[in-house]
C-alpha cells in the first residue's frame, strides 16, 4: 500500500504542479479561453514550466527530493492564493448527446485500462534503459554529471525531467502515469479545439480514434516521450491558432514559444513545431 501511495503521489503531483504552473501562466497574460479548454492548455503549458524548472535544479546540482517537494508547494500555494483552481471563461458550445454520449463511454472504458497498464511495473526495454536510466542517474548525483559512455544522453530530455519529478517521489510507475496523464490529455485537447473551431462530431470521432489506437495506448502508458511530444506539439498548434483568431493579443506568443520550444527539448523531430509557430506569426 505504501508504494502504491508514492507513485499516485509522484504522479499526481507532477501534474497538479503542472496544472498549476500553467494556469498562474495564462491567467496572469490575461488570454482569454473557453472553460473546457483551459485544462489541456493549462496541463502542457504548466509541464513545460516544470521541465525548465526541474532542469535549472539540475544545472545547479539541487535535484532533491525536498527541493522538488518544496518548489511544487509554493507553486500550489500560490496558485490557490490567486484562486487558479476556480474555472472561469465560458463554455465552448455543446456537444450533441449521442455524441458526448459515446465519448464518455469510450473514454472512460480505456481511461481506466490504460490508467492500471501505466500504474503497473515498468517493463519498457527504452524505459527501463534509457528514459529511466538517466533519470535515475540523475537523480543520485543531484543533477547533471558527464556521461561519456551512453548516447541517448546526448538527446533531448525535455520529458524526462518530468519524468526525474515524478520519479524522485514514485520510481519508475510514476513516471509512466506521468506519461499516461498525456495520453489523456491529447484526445481532451483535440475535442477543445474541434468545438471551438465548430466541427464538434469530426473532433469525437478523431479524439476516440487517437485514444483507441493501440500503438498510441501501448507508448502512452510507459514511460516513452512519443504521446507527451504528440500531445507537446499538438497544443503549439492549437496555441497558435488562437493567436492567428486574436492577433492583436500578443500574450499569446509567450505561451506559444514556451510549448513549441518545450516540443524541441522533448524531441529533436519536434522542430516542426518551433517552426510551424515562427510561420504562424511572420505570415499573419
Amino acid at each position: 500500500m505504501p508504494q502504491a501511495f508514492s507513485i499516485l503521489f509522484g504522479a499526481a503531483f507532477t501534474v497538479a504542479v503542472s496544472l498549476a504552473a500553467g494556469r498562474l501562466l495564462l491567467r496572469s497574460l490575461s488570454i482569454r479561453l473557453y472553460r473546457q479548454e483551459e485544462h489541456p492548455l493549462a496541463f502542457v503549458t504548466g509541464a513545460a514550466c516544470l521541465s525548465l524548472l526541474t532542469f535549472l535544479l539540475c544545472a545547479v546540482g539541487a535535484a532533491r527530493k525536498n527541493i522538488f517537494l518544496a518548489a511544487g508547494l509554493v507553486l500550489l500555494a500560490i496558485a490557490f492564493r490567486r484562486g487558479a483552481h476556480r474555472p472561469l471563461g465560458d463554455s465552448l458550445p455543446l456537444i450533441p448527446a449521442l455524441w458526448k454520449w459515446l465519448f464518455r463511454s469510450i473514454f472512460t472504458v480505456f481511461f481506466v485500462l490504460y490508467f492500471f497498464n501505466a500504474m503497473a511495473p515498468e517493463m519498457s526495454p527504452d524505459g527501463v534503459t534509457y528514459h529511466l536510466g538517466l533519470v535515475s542517474r540523475y537523480l543520485r548525483a543531484h543533477g547533471f554529471q558527464r556521461i561519456s559512455t551512453n548516447m541517448y544522453a546526448n538527446l533531448s530530455q525535455g520529458v524526462e525531467m518530468l519524468f526525474l519529478f515524478a520519479f524522485a517521489f514514485g520510481r519508475h510507475s510514476a513516471a509512466a502515469l506521468t506519461h499516461f496523464a498525456f495520453l489523456v490529455t491529447l484526445p481532451l485537447a483535440m475535442l477543445s479545439y474541434a468545438r471551438r473551431s465548430g466541427f464538434t462530431v469530426a473532433g469525437v470521432c478523431g479524439a476516440i480514434l487517437v485514444f483507441v489506437s493501440p500503438v498510441v495506448g501501448l507508448d502512452g502508458t510507459v514511460a516513452y516521450n512519443d504521446v507527451a511530444t504528440a500531445c507537446i506539439v499538438f497544443t503549439a498548434f492549437y496555441l497558435a491558432q488562437i493567436w492567428a483568431a486574436e492577433e492583436s493579443n500578443q500574450a499569446v506568443l509567450v505561451p506559444l514559444g514556451l510549448v513549441a520550444g518545450c516540443g524541441y527539448a522533448a524531441k529533436y523531430t519536434a522542430f516542426v513545431a518551433v517552426t510551424y509557430a515562427l510561420g504562424v506569426v511572420v505570415c499573419e
